[in-house]
């Protein structure tokens, strides 16, 4: 079958899936799941795009049969880019298994990327490893888009809401942190919550919920989420400093203008975020007189322009059109 171009992604739901579909329109790039067993003997044509997260095609991230795949395949099509919306995980504990897999999962995205004629990645650092990794072909380094819209601007007059959005994991990480400041927090500050995502699986902690009066909408459309994101004035998040730029819940608050209260144990300069400019650092930041949400939910705004949707299909139009010379 020859095709202008192709998308390969994992099987299943979830941000890369997002990500593909929402590029992949105006790309022209219909989408492709890839297994070891998807026959590609006869697939051919302009470019191919891959869509890479190790997990998301391997349930320990060492995806081997990937890179035979690919090379295979290469010979197929006149260029080959990648996104990579994962490098490795984290070495970690020696208790984890990332620990003893971290040199696996790296060797399989360095061969990855040296059969690639471009790349496109979501962090600063790791894009300087994979510039480390090769000679550098032609790339972009750009933090993931919103997958629920991008309002053309941004209200200034906001509900006392405060957000937690994102998949019941991630959610639950905000709940649970620091044992269960959140909801100290909001009645300090006189918020009202809401939970928007699929059903908690631990029962404990959706009790909880439902005890401490959080308003739970369950999984909406990419519209409603929109809309619920549009008036609330703040948004929690609990993720590495270093690695939020890859997070969607943290690009969908920022785009919809709503202040950013990001949990983690440090709060270093990263991908262009500086801690209180452009989100909350904790919930003892909403107490400093200093924060100012209206003011951080704008610079979490400004931030996020430069890389909008728009942004991203531009720069792999670019990439693609390099990649042909």
């Amino acid at each position: 079958m020859h095709a202008a171009s192709i998308s390969l992604i994992p099987p299943g739901t979830g941000g890369v899936r997002d990500y593909a579909t929402t590029v992949g329109g105006p790309l022209h790039t219909p989408l492709l799941e890839l297994t070891p067993t998807t026959d590609t003997s006869t697939l051919s044509g302009d470019f191919l795009l891959l869509h890479f997260s190790g997990y998301g095609f391997e349930k320990r991230g060492v995806p081997v049969w990937l890179v035979r795949k690919v090379r295979s395949l290469r010979t197929q099509f006149k260029a080959f880019g990648i996104v990579f919306h994962e490098l490795f995980a984290p070495a970690g504990s020696p208790l984890g298994s990332a620990f003893w897999l971290n040199g696996y999962q790296k060797r399989i995205a360095k061969q990855l990327l040296v059969l690639s004629d471009f790349w496109l990645t979501n962090r600063e650092e790791s894009g300087r490893w994979l510039l480390n990794q090769s000679q550098a072909a032609p790339h972009r380094v750009l933090p993931v888009f919103s997958n629920v819209g991008e309002p053309p601007a941004v209200d200034l007059d906001r509900e006392p809401r405060l957000v937690v959005f994102g998949s019941s994991g991630v959610r639950a990480n905000v709940y649970q942190w620091g044992d269960g400041e959140i909801f100290r927090c909001a009645k300090r500050k006189g918020l009202e919550i809401h939970d928007i995502g699929p059903a908690m699986s631990d029962g404990v902690l959706a009790q909880r919920l439902a005890q401490e009066g959080v308003v739970t909408h369950g999984k909406l459309s990419a519209e409603d989420v929109s809309r619920a994101l549009s008036s609330a004035t703040y948004g929690a998040l609990s993720y590495p400093t270093d690695y939020v730029s890859k997070s969607g819940v943290f690009a969908a608050y920022s785009a919809h203008g709503i202040c950013p209260i990001l949990l983690w144990q440090d709060y270093g300069a990263h991908d262009g975020l500086t801690a209180n400019v452009h989100y909350a650092a904790g919930f003892d930041a909403l107490e400093a007189s200093d924060i100012d949400s209206r003011s951080v939910g704008l610079a979490a705004r400004q931030w996020y322009e430069p890389h909008c949707v728009n942004a991203h299909v531009t720069a792999l139009r670019t990439l693609i059109s390099e990649a042909r010379r």
